[in-house]
């Protein structure tokens, strides 16, 4: 019968039948169901069905692909998890001492297990432990050097020179400066020499601090402990109890002092028999250098 309907018949049952499609794909519910949003019971052929994971209806959530809601997993699968924190190791870390000492503990273990039982492996592996030691004490060694090269406050050698071109230029100049403050000693300083005739030293040492006295122009009193003239010096004067003023009453003989003219202080120089130049350092530095100059 349809069939051969009007055309116009035709056409217009066409468009009925289509918006009835699109109704039912729209959500149209079916004959009796609930129409409420968000019922998911048989039947219910919304394409916009609401999914337990999409809350609360109306709660704004996001819709999907096909108005399903996005999965909250779904969404967050691009996010990169949160940075965990560095958890803070709880125990104390190795002093380096405490490494040096288990170092040396470990090459002294290798040593002593390659005596007692001294096969190629065991002596090998304490070769290797040797040669580890030596390494490291080589490297220190150059970074060492090369630090007091590249840093003039650290380099000591600037200070007393040890190469011997450098040594020599130092030690003119040191000469220069003893000599200096030898001619002007007795402006402050005298020199006081105790000895006796019977001493072997002082017959040795007498006669060298003449020498040493007169080219320097040096004041010398000398004190015989005996009262007898001493080699050298035979204008020496009797003690009568002048060493035991100065402190000196004890003291082994051939004994050098200065006597400070300004705080009436005594310094011993030495005591024994002395070179001229070791005299000469001597007095130079107790009376021109402060304490810790040279070192």
């Amino acid at each position: 019968m349809v069939c051969n309907a009007n055309p116009a018949l035709r056409r217009a049952l066409g468009r009925v039948l289509a918006a009835v499609g699109v109704w039912a794909a729209l959500g149209a519910p079916a004959a009796g169901g609930d129409t409420r949003a968000g019922d998911t019971r048989a039947g219910d052929t919304r394409a916009g069905e609401w999914r337990s994971w999409c809350g609360d209806p109306g709660s704004g959530a996001a819709l999907g692909w096909h108005f399903y809601c996005d999965r909250e997993a779904e969404r967050q699968e691009a996010e990169p998890p949160p940075a965990q924190p560095v958890p803070q190791s709880s125990e104390p870390t190795t002093s380096a001492t405490d490494r040096i000492l288990a170092l040396r503990r470990a090459l002294e273990e290798a040593r002593a297990e390659a005596i007692l039982d001294p096969t190629p492996a065991k002596v090998a592996a304490y070769l290797r432990l040797q040669q580890e030691t030596l390494q490291r004490a080589a490297v220190f060694s150059d970074a060492f050097r090369r630090t007091v090269w590249a840093t003039p406050a650290l380099d000591y050698t600037l200070k007393r020179p040890v190469g011997a071109l450098a040594k020599q230029v130092w030690s003119d100049e040191r000469r220069k400066a003893r000599d200096r403050a030898l001619a002007s000693l007795k402006d402050r300083y005298g020199l006081i020499y105790l000895g006796h005739a019977g001493c072997a030293g002082c017959k040795v040492f007498g006669p060298l601090l003449r020498a040493f006295a007169m080219r320097h122009g040096l004041d010398v009193l000398a004190v015989s402990l005996t009262g007898a003239a001493l080699e050298g010096w035979p204008e020496a004067v009797a003690d009568n109890g002048r060493a035991g003023r100065l402190g000196l009453g004890n003291a082994p003989v051939p004994a050098l002092v200065l006597f400070d003219t300004r705080t009436k202080r005594v310094l011993p120089v030495g005591f024994g028999v002395m070179a001229e130049d070791e005299m000469a350092e001597r007095i130079f530095a107790l009376t021109t250098l402060e304490t810790g100059h040279d070192y």
